[in-house]
């Protein structure tokens, strides 16, 4: 199961509350955070950063066109900080969703592990704040599904961070040797290679050696053998899609190989519904090479808001080519 295909309980505030940190991949800070809903059913997650101060709200995020192209009807306005900056970014993004067609069913901030409500006087919701519990069941059944929630941003990102030197350098070696190996194999013999060097990764839990991480990430650069991996992930039938293979042979590779493999890692955190480390991932490869175009149009997708489910003509050649004629 992953988080596409994940059907979640929340049951009032502190399950949202003790769910979003897993459904965001970290627990945000100084952030504005709404959960869109469809027939009350959880949809998607956005956060964005909050603005410095009460008096720059402009440069608050508009996040309407995401919730409206997941065709959410309501949803829950939750910001994590200050009083006076948190609770002037709430009203204007509701101002702004409801205006939009999005009803906002609640407004919450949450500071210092305890939460606020600011639709709500009653007995159930004190002025002083309701603590955060640790867990809660619908927590629990995000978990399950695969999720866990990283300290910040930067544990994220050192996902992607390269490996150590002495590690990176052996693949070096692997992939100078494998690319002298190929001048003396045929297009039939290196295809059928490269294809079970894919199939035999994805159907093992462990990582790979350095020969083999070489090999797999030299045969992400061709664009047939990478559509091949996006199509195994889109199926559905790779736990956790794998992500942690294609992490681990974009941290290996050189700068100059490396984003083939961070973008398929990003597709795969994409399709998995973690949207930052799927960031991350697309990040690190345009970093590497800032025309690979499927990191392009993959990166404007995700910011665009599109639901992972949206993603699935992805993994073909046409597409690409398709994007290049516009």
């Amino acid at each position: 199961m992953n988080m596409t295909q994940a059907r979640i309980s929340i049951n009032g505030p502190t399950d949202l509350l003790t769910t979003v940190p897993l459904l965001l991949g970290f627990t945000p800070q100084h952030s504005l955070v709404i959960v869109g809903l469809v027939d009350r059913r959880l949809q998607c997650t956005f956060r964005v950063d909050l603005p410095g101060s009460a008096d720059h709200l402009e440069h608050l995020r508009d996040l309407t066109g995401q919730l409206s192209l997941n065709e959410c009807d309501e949803c829950v306005i939750i910001a994590y900080g200050e009083k006076e900056v948190a609770e002037a970014s709430i009203e204007r993004a509701a101002s702004r969703l409801f205006n939009a067609g999005v009803t906002p069913l609640d407004r919450l901030r949450v500071d210092r592990g305890r939460w606020f409500s600011l639709t709500c006087d009653k007995p159930c919701c004190p002025a002083e704040g309701t603590p955060i519990p640790e867990t809660t069941p619908a927590s629990c059944e995000v978990a399950v599904a695969g999720c866990y929630a990283a300290s910040d941003r930067a544990e994220i990102a050192e996902q992607l961070a390269p490996a150590p030197p002495g590690r990176r350098a052996a693949v070096e070696r692997a992939v100078a040797a494998a690319l002298a190996a190929e001048a003396d194999l045929d297009w039939a013999t290196q295809r059928s290679q490269d294809l079970h060097a894919i199939d035999h990764w994805l159907s093992t839990n462990t990582l790979p050696g350095p020969e083999d991480t070489a090999a797999i990430g030299l045969a992400l650069g061709d664009l047939d053998i990478r559509d091949y991996a996006l199509r195994r992930i889109g199926s559905g039938a790779l736990d956790a899609n794998r992500i942690d293979l294609w992490l681990w042979v974009a941290r290996h590779m050189a700068d100059d190989l490396r984003a083939p493999a961070a973008t398929v890692a990003g597709f795969a955190a994409y399709r998995f519904g973690n949207g930052v480390l799927a960031l991350e991932a697309f990040e690190a490869a345009l970093k590497a090479s800032p025309n690979y175009r499927l990191a392009q149009l993959l990166m404007a997708a995700l910011q665009a808001g599109y639901p992972p489910a949206s993603l699935t003509n992805i993994g073909t050649a046409e597409l690409e080519a398709a994007a290049s004629e516009e």
